[in-house]
């Protein structure tokens, strides 16, 4: 059950802070940590005095950096219109906006042109919807939904209306990319990516074998037993030049974010061709 801010949630949050001067100016002065309630207020808008609490994973800022930031390898599931579940594909920010910039970019978009009347969402008794656009680059203006709760300036969630800034992934890919791991198998340095179902069960893993010496790495793709993934099948798909990167963070960050969807459409292909019988792998 969604956990949002009842009428009395509200009443407080607009009683205690109303008059407060410390948040009369722009940018985030309260360092939220766990000790703090999530009703609590991290900062008020320079502009619009809009408020935004410190949240949850259902409301407010909490809310707004796990499932829009750029950086979260949170990941979301939802049931489709015939019941189906799938991975729920949430808007990003581009990467250089961060939790300090939710409310500049919210004073831009709420203006009584951008209200809209008649919304037709199944919350709308609960929150008021304003759409406009927002310059991120000097490319173009990316339209942004920003949701407040009814007849207040407390934010609820702010986010993109396309996936511009997403990571690039394969089209209906089934499966959702797990955290990359840095880590020593039988002496030889490997990076890890793996790939998670919808119950969250190890599928398939991207293998990355260093062998500084040789200046060559090998790729390997993993095919994990969905009844006892510690065993596979695995399949290998090219030796390169090694890769070199400034810091282990950054090879880390490189390979969780970076575009591997020609994989990913591979792995797919190997799901049709398992399930259709065209593919026969012993294990490892």
């Amino acid at each position: 059950m969604e956990q949002l801010l009842s009428k009395e949630d509200i009443k407080e949050i607009l009683c205690n802070n109303r008059e407060n001067p410390v948040f009369k100016y722009y940018g985030v002065r309260l360092m939220a940590t766990a000790k703090h309630s999530f009703k609590e207020v991290i900062a008020i808008s320079e502009k619009h005095n809009l408020i935004l609490i410190k949240g949850n994973k259902d409301t407010g800022n909490e809310h707004i950096r796990e499932r829009h930031s750029f950086w979260s390898t949170k990941k979301y599931i939802v049931a489709d219109i015939n019941g189906n579940l799938r991975f729920q594909n949430q808007s990003k920010f581009p990467m250089g906006i961060a939790p300090i910039d939710y409310l500049k970019i919210a004073d831009e978009i709420y203006s009584i042109e951008n209200l809209i009347e008649n919304n037709s969402h199944v919350m709308a008794e609960q929150f008021d919807l304003y759409i406009g656009e927002y310059l991120f680059d000097k490319s173009k203006k990316e339209k942004v939904k920003l949701l407040f709760y009814k007849g207040t300036k407390i934010v609820h969630s702010l986010f993109l209306a396309r996936d511009s800034y997403n990571q690039k992934r394969a089209k209906k890919f089934p499966y959702a990319r797990g955290d990359v791991k840095l880590r020593m198998k039988k002496g030889i340095e490997e990076t890890f990516i793996p790939y998670y179902d919808l119950t969250n069960k190890l599928r398939y893993g991207i293998s990355i074998e260093k062998y500084p010496s040789e200046d060559i790495e090998h790729i390997y793709l993993l095919i994990f037993d969905p009844e006892d993934y510690s065993h596979n099948n695995f399949i290998r798909l090219v030796e390169r030049k090694l890769t070199y990167f400034q810091t282990k963070k950054h090879e880390e960050v490189t390979y969780q974010f970076n575009d591997l969807s020609e994989i990913e459409t591979y792995i797919m292909d190997i799901d049709y061709g398992i399930a259709n019988g065209y593919l026969k792998l012993g294990k490892q």
